[in-house]
């Protein structure tokens, strides 16, 4: 999706009201990536299958429901835009996917599906 937050300055050109052209500065977002989840509490086996206990969602009270409470996660991180991108198709979701946090040869952090 297109940021709403992270946006470029271009110059693009653009046609006056006498005809003649001219360079504008122009707001051009970035792209960002939506990450929806579920927080697992616990994780078990099951008939040899992995099973999980999400978080639920709460009502009025603070009781929890039914519902399993999903979370949003907005993201600039070019490696996992490139990722979501390129390496996943429509039939490796929903899975388990796990996003670790990697250090780089520079020092600098940054993370990727797993």
């Amino acid at each position: 999706m297109d940021s709403k937050i992270d946006k470029d300055t271009v110059m693009v050109q653009v046609e006056t009201s006498v005809g003649g052209q001219q360079m504008v500065e122009k707001s051009k977002p970035n792209k960002a990536l939506a990450i929806r989840f579920k927080r697992i509490l616990k994780t078990f086996e099951a008939g040899g299958e992995e099973k999980y206990v999400f978080e639920k969602k709460r009502d009025e009270q603070g009781n929890p429901s039914d519902q399993d409470a999903e979370y949003y996660s907005f993201t600039g991180s070019k490696i996992l835009i490139d990722q979501a991108l390129n390496d996943f198709s429509i039939e490796d979701l929903p899975c388990p996917t796990v996003i670790q946090q990697y250090k780089g040869k520079n020092g600098q952090t940054f993370v990727k599906f797993t």
